[in-house]
């Protein structure tokens, strides 16, 4: 049953529900009334793994895993249906992605009504394994060129493929406002003066091709995948969005330097390359690094402070990890001014 949100509390909840941030939904359930609506053999097993974004569960048939992602208010079926779209599109144009598994009426997107809401959803085909552990050079070369490639395929894509468009101040006061929360009143006053001074330099770059386009949105390691032939594959296009190929890049070096901070600059230069053996640099890249980098951080820290009380007790998050996080960012600022930014 959903309830409308214009009626007090004391009336939609009344010996019935009490509200919830997030359902865990009960997976025989999906087994009887929602996988048997995809082209997969009878499912054997659902179970819930994951919460952070989305919920994710394990689907087993007697012969294939799949991976049932489950996303929570405000996103939209119409949302994950151009999810779905633009990664189809993408497999079509060549580019490796994890793709979709339609339904049996040919469109990808389901939808149920929990208790905080209706939950749109998406089943996917099994992942291949993570990248290694400890990267080195040729492999960064080559993740380097298949980005580049995505980026390229993305261009000649029809349409507006039902994919936002960053709005990139609305995305940096939303950003401010969930990481603030968890802030005292001097990181506050210093995230929203970094913020405004990010906000200058964004309002002056370009938003049109080839710097501006279809991206993946969240290019971290953990999105990259290894299949057993070495071709990279693409993961999670939950965050997909039209934006600046920098920032997409910078997402790169960033989430290089959380895993490999020893050998940065070496990897980093390494994927440059091989994105430039196939596209040419973007162009807001070579001048906007830090801008990029710290617009990235402060999309991090937002985004992750947006669903923190989802995540406490499901993923291995460490105390000071906001204060890390804010630590990161001055750092980031301050390369600017000593000239270590780039």
């Amino acid at each position: 049953m959903r309830y409308g949100l214009s009626e007090p509390p004391t009336s939609r909840f009344r010996g019935i529900h009490f509200p919830v941030q997030s359902s865990v939904l009960d997976e025989e359930a999906l087994v009887s009334s929602v996988l048997s609506a995809y082209r997969i053999r009878t499912p054997i097993s659902c179970r819930f793994l994951t919460r952070g974004d989305s919920d994710i569960y394990r689907v087993k048939t007697a012969t294939d895993s799949y991976y049932l992602k489950v996303y929570r208010p405000p996103q939209s079926r119409q949302s994950a249906e151009g999810e779905a779209s633009f990664v189809m599109a993408l497999a079509a144009a060549e580019v490796p992605v994890v793709r979709p598994v339609p339904r049996n009426d040919g469109c990808f997107a389901h939808q149920v009504a929990a208790p905080e809401g209706e939950r749109p959803m998406l089943l996917f085909e099994e992942a291949p394994p993570p990248l290694p552990s400890r990267l080195d050079e040729s492999l960064l070369a080559r993740a380097g060129a298949e980005v580049a490639s995505l980026h390229a395929a993305a261009d000649e894509l029809d349409g507006d493929l039902g994919l936002g468009h960053m709005q990139w101040d609305a995305f940096l006061r939303d950003s401010v406002h969930h990481t603030s929360r968890f802030l005292s009143e001097r990181d506050k006053e210093s995230l929203e003066r970094i913020s405004a001074d990010l906000g200058t330099i964004l309002a002056a770059l370009p938003n049109d091709a080839p710097e501006f386009g279809p991206c993946h949105g969240d290019l971290v390691l953990s999105n990259l995948r290894l299949a057993m032939d070495g071709t990279i594959t693409f993961l999670d296009f939950g965050n997909a969005l039209a934006t600046w190929r920098a920032y997409e890049l910078a997402t790169i070096r960033s989430s290089l330097g959380s895993r490999h901070e020893d050998r940065q600059d070496s990897l980093w230069r390494s994927f440059l390359e091989g994105y430039e053996s196939v596209r040419p640099l973007p162009e807001v890249l070579r001048e906007h690094l830090s801008a990029m980098m710290i617009l990235r951080q402060i999309s991090f820290l937002g985004g992750n402070c947006a669903t923190l009380p989802l995540r406490l007790g499901t993923e291995p998050l460490e105390a000071g990890f906001i204060q890390d996080g804010m630590e990161r960012l001055r750092a980031l600022v301050e390369g600017i001014g000593t000239g270590h930014g780039e």
